[in-house]
C-alpha cells in the first residue's frame, strides 16, 4: 500500500513539475508584442531605443492604451512631445491606417480632391473664362486675350468627434486582434462626420457642404421623377465634365432610379460588373449619400468641382467624466482634427430639384 502511496506521489510530483514547464513555456514563447507593450505601459519610462524596435501595430496599442491611462510619458513619446494639453496628435502608424481604411470604403471623401493645408485658411485661384483664341494674317497685329479668375476659399475647422470605448475592450486593447476594431472604430466616425461636412457642413460654424454653394447650377422636377429629368440634368453639365462624372443621391432616390426605362421599355440601371465597381445609370456611375436631402439629385465631377482641406493631423483626448461614460462604464475618446471643404468649381457639379 506504501508503494502505491509512494507512486501517486511521484506522478503528482511529475504532473505539477510538467504543468509548469508549460507555464514557463507559454510565459516565454508569449506574444512579443505583449510583453514588450506590458513592459512598456506601466513597468518603465519609454525610451526612442523602445520606439524604434516596435512595429506599426505595437504603436497603435502603445499609443491606445497610454491614451487611457493618461501616461503623458509614452504619450508624448510616440507623438514627439506633443502638449497634452490640446491632446495628443496620433502616431503616423494609426493615421495612415485610418485613412486606409477609409479609402477602402464608400465614403465621400474619397470623391473629392483631398489637399493639405499649412495655414488655417487658404485661397485657391480659381479659372472662371479661359483665355480666346484668334487667327490673324502673317506681319498683322495680334489681339490680346485674357483668363479671369475668382477665388475660392478654404477655411479650417476643429471637428471633434466622440468615440465610446467599452472599459471591456480597453482591458483586451493589448490583444494584437484588437487592432483592426480600434482602427475601424476611428475610421468609422471620422468618414461619417467628413462626409456629412461635405455634403451639407453649414459654412459657419462648419465648413461649407456643397448643397448650401449658391454658385451649383441647378433645374427643377415637377412631380415624378422620370428619364427626361435626368437626361436633361446630364447635358446641364459642360462636356468636359462627362468623363468623370457620377450621380450622387440619396437612398429613396436611387430605388426610383432603378424603376426608370426608356421609350423602349429597357431600365437604365445596371448593376455592378463587378465587385469593386459601382453601379451605374445611363451609363454614368451612381453614388448613395444619405446626407443628401431627397428633393435633390446631383451630377458632375465631385473631384473638381469641391475640395476638401486638413490642416495638422488627428489629435486624441480621453474622458471617463461624461455621465454617459461613467453609468455605462465606458470611456469617451473624442477625436479632434482640423477640416476645410468648398465648392472651388462650381461648373463641374449640377443639381435636379423636385418640387412636389
Amino acid at each position: 500500500m506504501d508503494n502505491y502511496e509512494d507512486m501517486d506521489e511521484q506522478i503528482n510530483d511529475a504532473a505539477n513539475k510538467i504543468i509548469a514547464e508549460l507555464r514557463d513555456g507559454l510565459k516565454k514563447n508569449e506574444s512579443s508584442t505583449s510583453s514588450r507593450v506590458a513592459k512598456i505601459i506601466g513597468y518603465q519610462n519609454i525610451s526612442t531605443k523602445d520606439i524604434d524596435e516596435m512595429t506599426s501595430k505595437e504603436k497603435i496599442i502603445t499609443f491606445f492604451k497610454a491614451a487611457i491611462d493618461c501616461d503623458h510619458t509614452t504619450l508624448k513619446a510616440l507623438t514627439e512631445g506633443t502638449s497634452s494639453a490640446g491632446g495628443y496628435l496620433i502616431p503616423e502608424e494609426l493615421h495612415s491606417e485610418i485613412v486606409r481604411d477609409i479609402a477602402d470604403k464608400g465614403f465621400l471623401q474619397n470623391e473629392v480632391t483631398n489637399i493639405a493645408m499649412k495655414t488655417n485658411v487658404m485661397t485657391i485661384p480659381t479659372l472662371s473664362s479661359g483665355p480666346q483664341i484668334t487667327w490673324t494674317e502673317e506681319a498683322t497685329e495680334k489681339s490680346t486675350t485674357t483668363a479671369t479668375f475668382s477665388t475660392a476659399t478654404l477655411t479650417a475647422k476643429k471637428m471633434a468627434a466622440i468615440l465610446y470605448s467599452s472599459d471591456e475592450l480597453i482591458e483586451d486593447s493589448s490583444n494584437i486582434d484588437i487592432v483592426k476594431l480600434i482602427i475601424q472604430l476611428f475610421a468609422e466616425k471620422i468618414g461619417q462626420e467628413v462626409d456629412r461636412i461635405i455634403v451639407r457642413g453649414n459654412g459657419t460654424t462648419e465648413p461649407s457642404g456643397f448643397t448650401i454653394h449658391g454658385s451649383v447650377g441647378s433645374r427643377t422636377c415637377v412631380g415624378n421623377l422620370d428619364f427626361d429629368n435626368l437626361i436633361n440634368l446630364e447635358y446641364d453639365l459642360p462636356a468636359k465634365y462627362n468623363k468623370n462624372a457620377k450621380f450622387y443621391a440619396h437612398r429613396n432616390n436611387i430605388r426610383e432610379m432603378r424603376k426608370i426605362k426608356d421609350t423602349t421599355d429597357r431600365y437604365q440601371w445596371q448593376d455592378p460588373v463587378a465587385q469593386s465597381q459601382p453601379a451605374t445609370f445611363h451609363g454614368f456611375p451612381v453614388v448613395e449619400q444619405n446626407d443628401l436631402a431627397e428633393s435633390e439629385i446631383y451630377f458632375g465631377d465631385l473631384k473638381k468641382a469641391v475640395w476638401m482641406g486638413t490642416k495638422g493631423g488627428i489629435k486624441v483626448k480621453v474622458s471617463q467624466d461624461t455621465t454617459n461614460a461613467f453609468t455605462k462604464d465606458l470611456t469617451a475618446i473624442r477625436v479632434v482634427m482640423r477640416m476645410a471643404c468648398n465648392v472651388v468649381l462650381p461648373q463641374a457639379l449640377k443639381k435636379l430639384v423636385s418640387i412636389p
